[in-house]
């Protein structure tokens, strides 16, 4: 081996990059970009989970245990308390109009003590103290279940306000309250269930968007797009065929997916398959104009790709693909709403885990499909440019 010439071949693709400042760019910001975003978005808590409480307790405020738990639960950030109704307002709508707001997905949950509550815990308590048995007290927790993440998280911080308030961490084989949930949505549901919409969401955005950002760069480079345009066709009717061709391959491998998912793991599927494959297919449209836009100022293959993780890794972690957003860091949390990802994965999880239909998730379907237009038309502006 002639280490001269070793080196010569190192210093030319060196002197490459030199004159490339793109890549060199790409080179340095890029590793401090996922070190940023893994690093905030893995060291995120669930945050600000929106519940509302409702407390028919009778006992006086100051030795109520339904109060004690609601002022120590409202001490912590992982949830916040939108509205509590009190003993004096506590009735039957109160709980009506607070079911509601979790049944349409604007709250994650409503707690309901009953009247007689600090009465049964004081009874369980001293009959524990005397080595008898006595009913625990309990309380409701009607949550959405769609996220076990969320549900874990909500009852872990009721159970730590509960031992906090009775000062002790051990009470015998029965504790002397019990929280009971009620799952509003994914009464069964598992961790696959709230996973599987994620990963559907994912694969249409990662297949869309890699294939027609290297194609088009591709086609580009071998003067196949320059034969295109010399053509009758117009730039639309060329957008468009691309964005059937890769919004199809998109809804096909989300398909597989599906069908994997229900036969292997036996995932639920409560609203229409077709809606939430309709929602795929105009995330995956989105997505493949957004790869054209974006290699219209790509040179070669090689700045194509570096475009991908810039989209992709923000996309990942931010848009509540294997997390809540609410555990996203309050500094990046704006960021997850610009994400059209993220209301891909909301919209199919609403179909598939709540059961919606399409007046449900038509705030969904407005942004993606404003997502998908605004991307062609951008893909079929940049084309007549360059015609």
């Amino acid at each position: 081996m002639n280490v001269k010439r070793v080196l010569a071949i190192a210093r030319k693709n060196l002197r490459g990059l030199k004159h490339d400042k793109r890549t060199v760019g790409f080179l340095v910001m890029m590793p401090l970009l996922m070190i940023t975003i893994f690093g905030y978005a893995f060291g995120g808590d669930i945050k600000n989970l929106d519940v509302y409480i409702v407390n028919f307790d009778q006992a006086p405020a100051n030795q109520s245990v339904a109060v004690a738990i609601i002022d120590d639960v409202a001490t912590r950030d992982t949830v916040r308390q939108v509205r509590v109704y009190g003993p004096d307002v506590a009735d039957a709508s109160a709980i009506d109009a607070s079911l509601s707001r979790v049944r349409d997905a604007k709250a994650w949950a409503l707690i309901v003590f009953e009247d007689n509550f600090t009465e049964e815990v004081g009874a369980a308590l001293g009959a524990m103290r005397n080595g008898t048995f006595a009913m625990p007290g309990s309380f409701k927790v009607y949550i959405d279940g769609t996220n076990p993440n969320v549900v874990s998280a909500i009852m872990t911080d009721l159970q730590i306000s509960i031992q906090k308030v009775l000062a002790s961490p051990v009470y015998g084989i029965v504790p002397p309250i019990i929280a009971t949930p009620e799952l509003v949505y994914g009464e069964g549901a598992e961790f696959i269930d709230f996973f599987a919409p994620g990963v559907m969401g994912l694969a249409a955005m990662m297949v869309t968007f890699m294939l027609s950002i290297i194609s088009f760069v591709h086609e580009r480079s071998q003067s196949t797009l320059e034969r295109l345009l010399s053509s009758p066709a117009t730039e639309g009717e060329i957008v468009a065929g691309y964005a059937l061709a890769f919004g199809f391959v998109g809804l096909i491998q989300s398909i597989v997916i599906l069908l994997t998912a229900i036969l292997l793991f036996d995932i639920q599927i409560q609203g229409n398959v077709v809606l939430a494959l309709s929602i795929i297919l105009l995330f995956g449209i989105g997505n493949q104009g957004l790869g054209f836009v974006l290699s219209s100022v790509a040179k070669n293959e090689f700045q194509a790709i570096q475009f991908m993780p810039i989209i992709l890794f923000p996309s990942i972690l931010l848009s509540g693909v294997f997390w809540p957003i609410e555990a996203v860091p309050d500094l990046l949390r704006p960021v997850s709403y610009f994400l059209p990802l993220t209301y891909a994965v909301n919209g199919l999880r609403s179909v598939m885990i709540r059961g919606w239909g399409i007046g449900d998730v038509w705030l969904q379907l407005i942004v993606l499909a404003a997502f998908a237009a605004v991307m062609l038309l951008l893909s079929a502006y940049g084309l007549k440019k360059r015609r």
